[in-house]
């Protein structure tokens, strides 16, 4: 197998960092896509206006996404889960072996089935879904006052980033980008970095580590300094949310709700320092129990 050889772990490292290269692929083929859909169909030249804000790159881009990193992801799943079978099968041989010497312990049995780990959607989302709704609001506005304070001192440096924000979640946000950026750009980035990246940088890290990779991978692929360093923080936090519940649909439906609450920080909370921190520090405070529930391990399952 692969991961028998010597250099399988780097290997593997460079199979994480690959899906990162195909999206950098996807934007510019994306940027050409929509130059020619809005010269063949809209008789509009794209590359005379703002072309990285335009609502028909975004939608093209992260299309591309969730259709090749989804395929990609249900590939792995079904992969692992013939492994997982494979696995089952041997030990279920083994056991039978040693069934005539040795009789199962209850405690024997208990630890068996402490060691796997289901996630029960229906159970999931009654007792987590109000968590990520105020999770998600909480860490958007508490980027937002954080950004707001920091700008005040550092103009120079948050300039480009407040008209990336304006292009993105403005007032004249065209219905295409706000669709792109809402819901197609977290289940597309949650199934590149939570899903693909992260599958097989746990094949070569322990799972912090890799869980640290795909952040750090998830950071630079916003090409932003600023957004780099909340962007590591949060995908940090939605790939242990991924380890926690064995899926990446509980971080897509999180990662919407941040995107959709940038439309929703109401402008009075950020129009001064003072207002802004306010609303950081609250909004931590928030966000701290909410993260500390949902990433709570569910009884019954092991470390």
């Amino acid at each position: 197998m692969l991961t028998d050889r010597p250099n399988a772990k780097g290997l593997q490292l460079f199979y994480a960092a690959v899906p990162l290269l195909i999206s950098f692929i996807m934007s510019i083929v994306s940027f050409f896509a929509a130059v020619f859909i809005r010269g063949f169909y809209y008789h509009t030249n794209l590359a005379e206006e703002k072309a990285a804000d335009d609502g028909i790159v975004y939608l093209i881009n992260y299309g591309l996404q969730i259709i090749i990193f989804g395929f990609w992801y249900l590939t792995m799943l079904q992969r692992d889960a013939r492994e997982a079978a494979g696995s089952r099968s041997e030990t279920s041989s083994k056991a039978s072996r040693n069934r005539s010497e040795k009789k199962d312990s209850p405690t024997d049995k208990k630890s068996e089935t402490a060691s796997v780990r289901e996630w029960h959607p229906i159970s999931y989302w009654a007792k987590r879904l109000p968590l990520l709704i105020v999770l998600g609001y909480a860490l958007q506005l508490a980027v937002s006052g954080i950004i707001s304070v920091l700008s005040s001192a550092l103009p120079s440096l948050f300039s480009a980033y407040k008209e990336l924000v304006q292009s993105l979640a403005g007032e004249s946000v065209d219905w295409l980008t706000f669709a792109a950026v809402s819901f197609l750009a977290p289940i597309g980035e949650e199934l590149l970095f939570r899903g693909v990246t992260y599958r097989f940088a746990k094949k070569a890290l322990p799972v912090r580590w890799a869980i640290l990779f795909q952040a750090a991978l998830f950071g630079i692929y916003h090409l932003n300094l600023v957004q780099f360093f909340y962007a590591v923080a949060v995908g940090y936090l939605l790939g242990m949310l991924a380890e926690q519940a064995g899926s990446v649909i509980p971080g897509i439906v999180l990662h919407i709700i941040i995107n959709l609450s940038a439309y929703l920080v109401p402008a009075v909370f950020l129009d001064n320092i003072p207002k802004a921190a306010f609303t950081a520090v609250l909004s931590i405070v928030i966000a701290i129990p909410c993260c500390i529930l949902l990433l709570k391990k569910p009884r019954g399952t092991r470390k």
